[in-house]
């Protein structure tokens, strides 16, 4: 089981979003705990030109967040709306 860790950015976006889709956010994040790598069920991938950074899909949301394998640890880097800017770190 991985440790979460939600970083300032994300915690910034989580409140300036509506009820349902903190609620299905909270749920994916908690579903990485089990298993960070790509799932189906939540459209998972890597980020190109990455090793340990993924991202996560929720309707118009991204997750981004990196695995840090040796210390099972995923730190969630942002939460924002997909646009040309969402994989720049």
């Amino acid at each position: 089981m991985f440790e979460i860790f939600i970083g300032n950015a994300a915690k910034k976006a989580l409140k300036n979003l509506d009820k349902p889709i903190v609620q299905k956010i909270n749920k994916a994040i908690l579903y990485l705990r089990n298993s960070p790598v790509p799932v189906k069920e939540y459209d998972i991938k890597r980020v190109e030109g990455t090793e340990d950074i993924y991202r996560l899909r929720i309707s118009r949301y991204r997750i981004v967040y990196r695995v840090h394998w040796e210390n099972k640890a995923i730190n969630v880097i942002k939460i924002d709306k997909r646009d040309e800017k969402t994989y720049r770190l």
